[in-house]
């Protein structure tokens, strides 16, 4: 252990989450949100890791902390993915972890995991909030008093030299305001950031007036239409816009990253019929395929995290990771280029049909025995096995979303089982 290094111990199943307790607050248009966390006793602790620690780096003269997950296993040959997951306004990197956890899925896929702490900000009583506002030009906004953008930049160069970690692959998400910073994020260091993922929030508007995108940028987004501080129809106030409403977020990256502007709307299967919401899949692609955005829209949904509270037909942080794991800085891994034509493209597709399924899911453009793995929406491996004749046989599996992946490959499909 290395001086002022703190390592933690859990267990191998998932903490319980008692309470959360969000509490908006618009005196300057930040939505400041706090989170009461309280872990049930565990009746057994199983099998311990120590690969959670508290880490700093000095940035302009702070000293920044954030909690560093290394998969089990990890060797810095590896060259894995970065995945860094932002906490909500008012809160904190436990708070994030707890309601966002990938070390499972870090442990199965391979990567490094990190949580950021923000650090007090003076314009709002020392409240933990990420800086989105950076001129304060808007009415009833304040200079930004520090750059977190400078922290996650040097927080990735660190990364890259210590962890060796693959800087194609540098993926953000984020909780209200901490989703809000993501979008910065892929606006202010596109460079530096593969894709994003962002729940309960929409682009603020400088993020959006100034945003610099150099690459194809997939992105995830999920909000719900009863959201009281994050509204899907953005923040007018006092004729001042604030923040974008969701379509005209849509439309921007639909642009950015020359989307087909009509989308693929699909039915996100309604597991729980007592959290008071559903929830839509919008997905626009690219004409080759090669380049996304999802939108999860959340009829019904609030101010919440789907998966750990509100909506439970699907987990925000797994369906995050599995859409952005896929993607390079070029675009989707191993997509077919434009250099190909249309024809060989077509042979060399992998498809999924019929979807939605039944019983026969048959997979095309692979060898007709080929190992595969499924995936639920909760971020397990429910079926592992081998095609039979180019198909699975999936009239076992509960209704629901699904993924399948191809054994030791990148490549993941959806389908939904009916």
């Amino acid at each position: 252990m290395t001086d002022g290094e703190k390592i933690y111990l859990r267990p191998t199943h998932a903490e319980c989450m008692e309470s959360l307790k969000l509490e908006a607050n618009f005196t300057d248009m930040n939505v400041q949100i706090s989170a009461c966390f309280f872990v049930l006793l565990l009746t057994g602790l199983g099998s311990l890791h120590a690969q959670l620690s508290t880490q700093t780096i000095d940035v302009d003269g702070e000293s920044r902390t954030y909690l560093e997950y290394l998969p089990e296993g990890f060797d810095n040959t590896q060259n894995l993915p970065l995945v860094m997951s932002f906490h909500g306004g008012g809160g904190q990197a436990q708070d994030q972890l707890n309601i966002a956890d990938l070390r499972d899925r870090a442990d199965q896929d391979g990567f490094v995991l990190v949580y950021p702490d923000a650090i007090p900000d003076p314009n709002d009583d020392g409240s933990t909030n990420w800086q989105v506002v950076v001129s304060g030009t808007l009415p009833f906004t304040n200079p930004n008093p520090h750059s977190d953008i400078d922290f996650v930049d040097a927080l990735i160069d660190k990364m890259a030299t210590v962890h060796n970690i693959d800087t194609t692959r540098v993926y953000a998400m984020g909780y209200s305001n901490g989703g809000g910073f993501s979008f910065d994020l892929a606006c202010r260091l596109n460079h530096k950031i593969t894709g994003i993922g962002v729940a309960a929030r929409t682009m603020y508007a400088e993020s959006f007036a100034e945003c610099n995108v150099v690459h194809p940028t997939p992105v995830v987004t999920i909000l719900g239409t009863n959201d009281f501080a994050s509204p899907y129809d953005g923040v007018v106030y006092e004729g001042t816009l604030y923040y974008h409403s969701n379509d005209e977020c849509n439309d921007f990256w639909i642009e950015a990253n020359g989307l087909q502007s009509a989308p693929e709307v699909t039915d996100v299967p309604n597991l729980s019929t007592n959290d008071g919401s559903s929830a839509e899949l919008y997905t626009w692609t690219s004409s080759d395929g090669c380049h996304e955005l999802l939108h999860y829209k959340v009829n019904g949904g609030e101010h919440d995290w789907p998966g750990t509270f509100g909506n439970m037909d699907f987990v925000s942080h797994e369906v995050i990771w599995e859409a952005l794991s896929q993607h390079n800085m070029d675009g989707r891994i191993g997509c077919t280029t434009s250099s190909i034509t249309a024809a060989e493209s077509a042979d060399m597709e992998i498809q999924l049909y019929p979807n939605p399924v039944q019983t026969q899911l048959k997979v095309s453009g692979v060898l007709p025995d080929a190992p595969i793995e499924i995936w639920n929406a909760q971020g397990q491996c429910v079926l592992e096995t081998a095609l039979v004749q180019g198909a699975a046989y999936i009239e076992h599996l509960a209704t629901g979303m699904y993924t399948l992946q191809l054994s030791h490959s990148p490549v993941r499909l959806r389908f939904i089982k009916r």
